[in-house]
């Protein structure tokens, strides 16, 4: 079974090699956005005064036509040399999180529209997944004049022909797992006595 649900995997990376690059990085740009610690810088202060219970702080600026930038608080700020101290948020933090939104949107919108839409261009396509994975899982045995395809010990279907290996599944119309297990338990003559050679240890 684990082979099974690998192989599923396995396939669903290599058919969807975009959402799958996009669910990676959404994953690494979170786990990293904020873990670059904030600097500091800070902002000379010419005035400081408190306006109905606010407190505003103003700054000379260059940026401002005015000359002068106004900042204003909840609480009284402490001054070092009479100077605001501001936090600086790093920009790679921003980067980091606008990374994380653009590639969870295209991992989300695109899933949602392949769901919706049924399209398997744009969605996982899944059932192709499943049964890719289960035609490499099946394997065949000749006894006598007759081909066995078996998968976990159930037989999938004979043939007096050999079936091409890319369409074994699909000739026997076994698409998933649910298909498989409605397939009777079995084993070729070979295989029973090849089990009771290893039970009696020959």
């Amino acid at each position: 079974m684990i082979r099974y649900f690998l192989g599923v995997t396995w396939q669903l990376i290599i058919k969807n090699p975009i959402k799958i690059l996009a669910m990676i990085l959404a994953i690494i740009s979170y786990n990293y956005a904020g873990s670059f610690k904030s600097g500091t810088y800070k902002e000379p202060i010419v005035k400081e005064f408190n306006d109905g219970g606010s407190w505003v702080y103003i700054a000379r600026s260059t940026s401002n036509s005015s000359g002068y930038e106004v900042m204003t608080t909840q609480s009284k700020q402490k001054l070092v040399d009479n100077c605001l101290v501001l936090e600086d948020y790093d920009d790679r933090n921003v980067l980091l999180w606008i990374l994380f939104g653009l590639t969870s949107l295209v991992f989300v919108i695109s899933t949602i529209i392949g769901l919706l839409n049924g399209d398997d261009d744009i969605g996982w396509d899944l059932d192709s997944c499943q049964e890719i994975s289960i035609n490499n899982l099946i394997y065949c045995e000749l006894e006598g004049d007759t081909f066995y395809y078996m998968a976990f010990g159930r037989l999938i279907g004979r043939s007096k022909t050999q079936v091409k290996s890319r369409s074994i599944a699909d000739s026997f119309y076994i698409y998933t797992l649910s298909d498989l297990k409605k397939c009777p338990k079995f084993s070729t003559k070979t295989q029973k006595r090849n089990n009771l050679l290893d039970k009696l240890g020959i």
